[in-house]
Order: C-alpha cells, then sequence, then structure tokens
C-alpha cells in the first residue's frame, strides 16, 4: 500500500474520531526501531509515550517479533516503521494487521531524500550518485533498490518529525498546538546538531574507511566523509574468504585509516581484516544498542557516530 492510500486510512479514521479526538490512553503509537522511535517521542512529548518494538542490540534485519510485540501492533492506532528492507521481520505483522491502524512507511514519504544501494567490497566511484527526493506520493521504487538507513541524514530526520507531527495532529486534533510546538522544537534541535557535527567532523572529511555494512551513506554525504567499502554486503551473511582476501589488499591501496565494526555483529571478522596491519578499529552504532528509548535517543546516535569516527580518523 502505497503512502497516499495508507493517508486516506487515516482521514476515515479521523472522521470517526472527530471532533473529539482521542482519549490519551486510547492513542497506541508503536514505532519499529530506536532512532525512529526517539523522533516520534520527540513530537508526541508529554502527551504520551510511543511503544519501541526493538529494544535491544539486536539487528532490524535479522530480529523475530515476540508474541507481546504482536499485540502492540494489534492494539496500535498509529505505526511508524521505515519499510520491509530494513524491518524484515515486520513486513508480514503489517501485512495481516487487522486493527485498522495507520502505518506510515518512512521511504514512501513524500520528498524524503534516498541514495541508492552501494555494490562491492570497495565502492566505485559511480556508486556515489546523487539522492533521489520523490515528490510523487504514488512511489514506484524497485524493491531493494535504495538504502534505509536513511534517518541518518539531518534533512531527512527533519522530513520524518514534519510526517509524524501531521499524522499525529489528524489522529489526535485536540492536542495540535502541542505536536506542533514538540515538533518546531525537534526540528531546532536537529539544526544544532547538524551544526556540531559538521565542525567536528571536519578535520576528518577525505580520510579513508571502511564500514561494516552499508550503513551510513547518508551520514557520510551529509558530512563530506570518505567511505570506501563494506566488509559484508549484507548483514545477515558472513562475507567470503575471497571478499576478505581482496578487501584486505584494498586496505593498503586506498589508505585506509579504520575498520568500523557494530555491535550488532560479530567483531571477529573485522580483527582478523586488520590484523597485522597499522589499520585501527572502531565500533558504528546506527541504531543505538547501548542507548536508552526516548527523545534524545537519535541525538546520542548521531554524536556517538560523531565521536567514533573523528576518534579513529583523527591524528591523536
Amino acid at each position: 500500500m502505497n503512502f497516499i492510500r495508507k493517508t486516506m486510512v487515516l482521514f476515515s479514521l479521523c472522521a470517526l474520531l472527530a471532533p473529539h479526538g482521542l482519549r490519551a490512553q486510547d492513542l497506541t503509537v508503536v514505532v519499529s526501531i530506536k532512532p525512529i522511535h526517539s523522533l516520534v517521542a520527540g513530537v508526541m512529548g508529554d502527551t504520551g509515550k510511543p511503544v519501541l518494538l526493538l529494544k535491544g542490540a539486536a539487528s532490524p534485519h535479522t530480529y523475530q517479533m515476540r508474541p507481546s510485540e504482536a499485540r502492540s501492533l494489534n492494539q496500535a492506532k498509529l505505526i511508524v516503521w521505515i519499510g520491509e528492507n530494513m524491518e524484515t521481520f515486520l513486513h508480514r505483522a503489517i501485512e495481516n494487521l487487522g486493527s485498522g491502524a495507520t502505518v506510515v512507511t518512512v521511504h514512501e514519504t513524500p520528498r524524503m531524500r534516498l541514495l541508492k544501494n552501494r555494490e562491492g567490497g570497495i565502492w566505485e566511484e559511480d556508486d556515489h550518485d546523487e539522492p533521489h527526493v520523490d515528490e510523487d506520493e504514488d512511489h514506484g521504487h524497485e524493491h531493494g533498490e535504495y538504502n534505509m538507513h536513511l534517518w541518518l541524514e539531518p534533512e531527512n530526520a527533519r522530513r520524518i518529525v514534519d510526517v509524524v507531527a501531521d499524522m499525529l495532529i489528524r489522529v489526535d486534533p485536540g492536542r495540535a498546538p502541542a505536536y506542533r510546538a514538540n515538533a518546531e522544537a525537534m526540528r531546532k534541535r536537529i539544526t544544532a546538531m547538524d551544526s556540531s557535527l559538521r565542525e567536528r567532523l571536519s578535520p576528518v572529511r577525505g580520510r579513508a574507511f571502511v564500514v561494516f555494512h552499508d550503513a551510513y551513506q547518508y551520514f557520510e554525504r551529509a558530512y563530506g566523509l570518505e567511505g570506501k567499502g563494506a566488509v559484508a554486503v549484507d548483514p545477515a551473511r558472513a562475507p567470503s574468504a575471497k571478499r576478505l582476501v581482496e578487501l584486505r589488499a584494498a586496505l593498503s591501496e586506498h589508505g585506509i585509516r579504520c575498520v568500523f565494526t557494530e555491535p550488532q555483529f560479530e567483531p571477529d571478522l573485522v580483527r582478523t581484516l586488520v590484523e597485522g596491519t597499522e589499520v585501527k578499529t572502531a565500533v558504528l552504532d546506527p541504531i543505538g544498542a547501548d542507548i536508552g528509548p526516548g527523545p534524545d535517543a537519535w541525538f546520542e546516535v548521531m554524536r556517538g557516530l560523531g565521536d567514533s569516527i573523528s576518534g579513529c580518523l583523527g591524528d591523536g
């Protein structure tokens, strides 16, 4: 179901709720992963707390949903997720929803900036295409064509805040002033974080690094960083021995300074890759495995990425 059809479902729900809106205890909002949950929580503010499905260090690519989480979905009035190519564990559950909940699929949101997936251990220059910004609500994206880690770009984060605020206002019009004020405060915080990261990362622009999997393209583009490749194409599958040999040879060829692992995946592969070289290792966490949920989590994820990249690539 595309974005405009979901919005039509929402209008139908609003018609049933008007003019009084929902009571606070009736408004159940469910969000898939922590960074998106953070943005939603910031827009909701004191009006209520959204339910977070994926709470720990598990990867959204490999997670298996629990019965209690399935029940939360069936009680929801609003569900926010990236899409089936990110939270694969949610796809079938959302397709089979019987609750009439409104589902916001973030990557289908009009004007969301999308970047195509990159291929190969070391990315080719033509893998760094310009972002696609779809102004049309009737998307025609090919399955798996675009990278789904889109929350790591501040402009996309602001867009998510706007969309969530619009949806909450339509579902719960009685609290529209609070949602608008909260959204404006979140946009200002995002802009301030963006400025801070630009300053923090400026000294390491152009210094080459390799990531565990291609989760950081949006962050790289936002701050002019020189990501050169990924250890794994699919984080659910270990790379072949041939791929590791090719990557090891590429470390010196491309002047790689750092290889980043992730808390959701086994770090032994990265240790093996850099063994006997002067290449450093560090951890990047795109979803905030060790960060508590809430409106601050997105900012902590972004700050953590900036700290880890500047620390590993810096001269200190």
